[in-house]
């Protein structure tokens, strides 16, 4: 058991150096909502002070970020090592593929924006979260879900009594007559 614990933190180091992702390890924002940004703790359901992507560890540990290629550097992703963007480009090519919104892998990204513009809020865990908490209910107008093959991601939406499904590897570029309806997310 003390072996596995071993491997397991060295593995945790080495991913640490690699990536030079320290924040992982940075103290928790508190409650759904609050979140740490450039040095502070902010509340997301006020207003996002400026940033433009978000990372929702847990309903206490939100860490948000002045660009999205810097919450892109925080949670690992990088676009030449995307699967979806390869299998785009070899499938459609290069013009299709770029379109692909960006979202780091075990990630549901919802955007601000159409063709996954505008401000990005990201989860990670399986359970609902509102998105008034985060400053972003009925705000989402397209999503990519970047989590493993069987793990789907939900939205639900105003006026409907059932969810909206974020298909697992996945993306829609335009929520088409649900744009702006999402209140809450599960993924």
């Amino acid at each position: 058991m003390k072996g596995l614990f071993r491997v397991g933190a060295v593995l945790v180091m080495a991913a640490v150096v690699l990536t030079g992702v320290p924040a992982v390890a940075a103290e928790p924002s508190g409650a759904p909502g609050s979140a740490t940004f450039d040095g502070r703790v902010i509340d997301l359901g006020k207003s996002w002070q400026g940033a433009q992507s978000c990372l929702v560890f847990a309903a206490a540990d939100t860490r948000c970020f002045a660009s999205h290629a810097e919450a892109d550097k925080a949670s690992g992703y990088r676009r030449d090592a995307d699967p979806l963007v390869a299998q785009t480009a070899r499938a459609q090519g290069a013009v299709v593929a770029a379109a692909v919104p960006a979202c780091g892998s075990g990630w549901l990204c919802l955007y601000e924006n159409v063709n996954g513009g505008g401000r990005r809020l990201q989860f990670s865990d399986e359970y609902w979260h509102y998105l008034a908490d985060w400053g972003f209910n009925r705000s989402t107008s397209s999503w990519r879900n970047n989590q493993g093959a069987s793990d789907g991601g939900h939205l639900s939406l105003y006026n409907l009594t059932s969810v909206y499904n974020c298909g697992a590897r996945s993306y829609a570029l335009s929520m088409g007559s649900y744009n702006d309806q999402a209140y809450a997310v599960w993924g």
